[in-house]
């Protein structure tokens, strides 16, 4: 009660004497009975919310929703800011993927983010400020400590107050202060007069109180202002000056009858001892301009030299991780968690380094990403992306009574294994760990024996990965069952060699499948080849995986011989190792591949007869059967009989299923009719007759019509007993069209 009453009887301001104003005196808020407004102790609330950080009701706290949250001073809406600098609508602040959008509903003083006038919507995040009219609003999105919560950045603090000094105030603004002091000063004689007989010994043990107060506050101010001006001296004698004044600051402390362009700021001479205490913050240094009206000016010349502070610019930084949130730590500070949006002042046109550190519970381990920026003067946000060397093993099913290890070595540190066993495991939460090989192994206990008490840990399953950019994910399904099989993975060369399993035949190679544990024989039989035999002995459940060359038999030799010697064109080479493969009792399916390549040899030395012998002996056998009917296609082409040439090359075309027969069935076709179309005909029934543009054709179907050429053709098909089908067709150049109609009878 003593400090009240101390305010309450200072004396008036002596004529010609400067009135020192407070800087944080702000405007009292009174109720309609005259009393001030004691502010109610903050609500708590959860994030998110905005919270007052400067301005009337420093601390108060309003709770955000999902949908538009309105800022302004009308009555109803979210955040209420009771100024008339605040619009009745100001702002809005709406939730969003990434964080929340500010935008401002076409204020009259406008709204600021972090310093900078909004133009257009901006997403913000935690702890970004928002100024709409006198008030500075943070957003606070997770918890935050009370103290992170109400400070403010130094550019912010004092950037929006104006800095009050001992300047002598103008005629009509002393009138008013003069007026306010004799009103205080009667209220106060009119509550002295009210005061009971009984209440002045209360008064005069509360005056003696004052005057101890004012002696104490007398000692301690003198003492303050002694140490000033001791550094007001020192400043004079020190030409380097650490902190000068910011061009923003030296404009506030310029008196309001300036009206020409400021000149440079001068040093101070030592003011006389003020009858008041100096407000906080005017404590002068060197280079700034003390606001007495006593205090002459130094010479001009002296100036405040630019900082690299006055270089800066703001701007956002956005700060995205993948595949998990990291730690970003920026000039020595951790700024938060990702994903992450701060704005920072910096210089422009400098590289800075940022880091990004992962965290990797499951394996107890961290990894430490950096990223190197510029800052451009030409753009207000740098987006960062941290995208760590890290995959993820996630477990879904898992049998009883099993024990999960993990051991292996991360990419960016080979040299050294790791090994860990996995206690706590939830099933299909995904467990991070860096890039690298590992092995993954299932183990169970179990007895030595029935009556001994020690146990063993059997591995009863085991897996080898690699988690990469390319694979970065690895998944372990695991049931009861699979502890009883073992995958298989069996190649070899060549291909589509039969494979057998205990002298049981289950597919061809390349083959992938299951087989039981235990032991079993493998064998890999081809024809022309020697049969491949191993003995496969697996008790765990791992995979097997290999690759056989087969070995060849003699007649086996000999064709591989005259395949390289048809490579290099070495024609009569082939057709002698062909002939004596032909004289050591091959198979049939080294027989059928003999003749087929001696008509191919024949061929090349341009005797087409015996090369159409050949092929038509080589056709007999199904493996065969097409390629030997392109060699076919290829002898009649080079005798010129192209049309008896068309009917074989349309049934591979038609029939064929090799992707590689079809592509050399397509390229005979180009050069047999480069210029010319096909149209090969089929109905079902078949025996229909053909009319080409009201023309019938000598021919029933299945027919071949060839060397047509471009344009458009009417096409009909009749049959008896069947309705006539009518067909258009437009023709290119050099063209196989196939037309298969299926005839409707006709109506009982």
């Amino acid at each position: 009660m003593l400090f009240p009453f101390f305010m309450a009887q200072e004396e008036k301001p002596q004529k010609g004497t400067p009135l020192s104003v407070n800087p944080e005196d702000r405007t009292v808020i009174r109720r309609d009975g005259g009393s001030e407004e004691t502010p109610s102790r903050p609500k708590i609330y959860l994030p998110p919310y905005v919270v007052v950080v400067d301005g009337p009701r420093v601390g108060s706290r309003f709770p955000l929703r999902d949908d538009p949250n309105i800022i302004g001073r009308a009555i109803g809406v979210s955040v209420r800011l009771d100024d008339q600098s605040v619009s009745r609508q100001h702002a809005e602040i709406t939730k969003a993927k990434g964080g929340w959008i500010v935008k401002d509903l076409g204020s009259k003083n406008g709204t600021s983010v972090n310093g900078v006038l909004l133009t257009d919507p901006v997403i913000i995040g935690h702890k970004d400020l928002v100024k709409t009219g006198i008030y500075i609003l943070r957003l606070i999105a997770q918890e935050t400590p009370l103290h992170e919560e109400m400070t403010l950045p130094p550019e912010l603090a004092s950037a929006d107050k104006t800095l009050m000094g001992n300047a002598p105030p103008e005629a009509p603004t002393a009138s008013a202060i003069s007026q306010m002091k004799k009103e205080k000063k009667n209220d106060i004689d009119e509550e002295s007069v009210e005061v009971r007989p009984s209440s002045r010994m209360k008064k005069i043990l509360m005056w003696g109180g004052g005057a101890v107060v004012i002696v104490l506050l007398a000692t301690f101010l003198s003492k303050s202002l002694f140490k000033s001006s001791s550094k007001i001296k020192e400043g004079l004698q020190t030409p380097a000056m650490e902190e000068p004044l910011a061009s923003e600051e030296i404009a506030s402390l310029t008196p309001p009858e300036a009206t020409a362009p400021p000149s440079p700021p001068v040093l101070p001479t030592e003011p006389a001892t003020p009858s008041f205490p100096e407000p906080p913050g005017m404590t002068p240094t060197p280079g700034q301009e003390m606001p007495s009206a006593s205090a002459p000016a130094m010479p001009p010349s002296v100036s405040v030299p630019q900082t690299a502070e006055a270089a800066k610019i703001p701007l956002f930084l956005d700060f995205v991780s993948s595949p998990l949130p990291a730690k970003i730590h920026f000039l020595e500070k951790e700024l938060g968690v990702t994903p992450l949006r701060v704005n920072m002042s910096l210089e422009p046109n400098r590289t800075y380094a940022v880091q990004a550190v992962f965290e990797m519970p499951e394996i107890k381990e961290t990894y430490t990403q950096q990223v190197e920026f510029t800052v451009d003067p030409e753009k207000s946000m740098v987006p960062l992306l941290f995208r760590g060397p890290i995959g993820i093993i996630r477990i879904d099913q898992l049998p009883r009574d099993v024990e999960l290890y993990l051991e292996g070595s991360f990419d960016h540190d080979q040299f050294r294994q790791r090994s860990l066993k996995f206690d706590d495991i939830v099933l299909q939460k995904p467990m991070y760990i860096p890039y690298g090989s590992y092995r993954v192994e299932l183990r169970r206990a179990r007895k030595l024996s029935e009556t001994s008490q020690t146990f063993v840990q059997d591995i009863i399953l085991r897996r080898d990965f690699i988690l990469s950019k390319e694979s970065p994910t690895f998944f372990v399904t695991v049931r009861d069952e699979d502890l009883s099989v073992f995958p298989v993975d069996i190649r070899s060369l060549p291909l589509n060699a039969d494979v057998f399993i205990d002298g049981k035949k289950v597919g061809k190679t390349p083959f992938q499948g299951i087989f039981p544990l235990g032991e079993h024989r493998l064998s890999l039989r081809k024809e022309g080849f020697f049969e491949h035999t191993e003995i496969l002995k697996v008790d765990i459940n791992t995979p097997y995986a290999t690759e056989v060359e087969l070995k060849t038999s003699l007649a086996g030799a000999h064709v591989n011989n005259a395949r390289a010697a048809l490579r290099q064109n070495l024609y009569q080479e082939a057709i002698n190792e062909l002939a004596e493969t032909l004289k050591t009792q091959p198979t049939p399916s080294e027989e059928a591949l003999s003749n087929y390549l001696l008509g191919k040899a024949y061929l090349g030395v341009g005797d087409a007869t015996r090369a159409l012998g050949y092929f038509q002996k080589a056709k007999e056998y199904e493996d065969q059967k097409y390629p030997a009917l392109l060699g076919m296609v290829n002898a009649y082409a080079v005798q010129g009989q192209t049309k008896d040439a068309l009917p074989l090359l349309v049934e591979v075309l038609l029939k064929a299923e090799t992707e590689e027969v079809k592509k050399e069935a397509n390229a005979l076709f180009q050069k047999i009719s480069p210029f010319r179309s096909v149209i090969y005909i089929y109905s079902e029934p078949a025996g229909a007759k053909v009319i080409v543009n009201d023309k019938p054709i000598e021919k029933i179907t299945p027919v071949i019509l060839h060397e047509l050429p471009l344009g458009n053709y009417r096409l009909r098909l009749e049959k008896a007993g069947y309705q006539a089908t009518d067909l258009n067709l437009t023709l290119s150049v050099n063209e196989f069209n196939p037309v298969i109609v299926t005839l409707k009878p006709l109506p009982q």
